[in-house]
């Protein structure tokens, strides 16, 4: 009996000491582990070297690396996108934003989507809102940089920014945007000084001086496509006081001199 014992006594202190080494290889594993990581996060071979940004035209390059929290002492292995994007989006301008990290030549590619300033819409005496094709308040001035046009004929008593616009009259607001939009496709949206929707069926266009009465929003992107096509045929667009009836579309257009 007693030498029947030995065997199993045998294996007991040989799993004892198994045992033993696994954890102290299990030890020795994690502190490497635990090594390298600190050594990642504070070693300055990991730093962004440089942000390259592309899509930014209205939010600046300054703004996004503020926003998103990267200098040169940022550990690039360990930079958060969704922290970085979250912070991004607050700005209205942004639509959506993408990353990708360069982790050997420590750059950092930052996408930037962002929404296109359509129209400015008055909202009281001095305090424009910046609208993109969607109706959506992109931001709230007390003036207009002049580069879009002005949207008169809404009627509505609050908004929010980054939300659509609120406009009681869905009508109006869809002339004004689908307007908007084709203005903007056509390369007119530096031209176009006003959008009058107060009368949808008798929307206004004007450029300069001179008025182009539109009609209803039916075959919008047409008559905006006469306008562009005409302009150039009109210099004194800027200076003489005009009309021009498109309410019909036809062949041949006339400019009403007005007094």
């Amino acid at each position: 009996m007693a030498n029947g014992g030995r065997p199993g006594g045998l294996r007991k202190l040989r799993g004892s000491i198994y045992m033993q080494n696994r954890r102290f290889v299990t030890t020795i594993i994690v502190c490497i582990i635990c090594f390298v990581t600190v050594l990642l996060m504070f070693s300055p071979i990991l730093y962004v070297r440089e942000v390259v940004i592309s899509g930014d035209y209205n939010v600046s390059h300054r703004e996004i690396t503020e926003r998103i929290g990267v200098d040169f002492t940022t550990n690039l292995l360990f930079f958060s996108a969704s922290s970085a994007r979250e912070s991004l989006m607050q700005n209205f301008y942004v639509a959506d934003v993408n990353f990708r990290r360069d982790i050997l030549g420590r750059r950092l590619y930052v996408d930037v989507q962002e929404r296109r300033l359509a129209a400015y819409v008055q909202h009281g005496p001095g305090i424009f809102l910046y609208i993109d094709e969607e109706g959506r308040v992109l931001e709230l001035r007390q003036y207009t940089s002049g580069t879009r046009p002005v949207v008169v004929g809404l009627n509505f008593t609050h908004f929010n920014l980054g939300e659509i616009l609120d406009v009681p009259d869905a009508t109006a607001f869809s002339v004004a945007t689908q307007y908007a939009m084709h203005i903007y496709n056509h390369g007119l949206i530096d031209r176009v000084t006003y959008i009058d929707v107060s009368d949808t069926s008798n929307v206004r266009i004007v450029v300069g001086r001179i008025e182009f009465n539109v009609g209803s929003v039916s075959i919008a992107e047409s008559r905006v496509r006469v306008i562009a096509g005409i302009l150039p045929e009109m210099p004194a667009a800027g200076f003489i006081r005009g009309f021009v009836d498109l309410s019909v579309i036809r062949g041949q257009y006339f400019l009403e001199i007005l007094t």
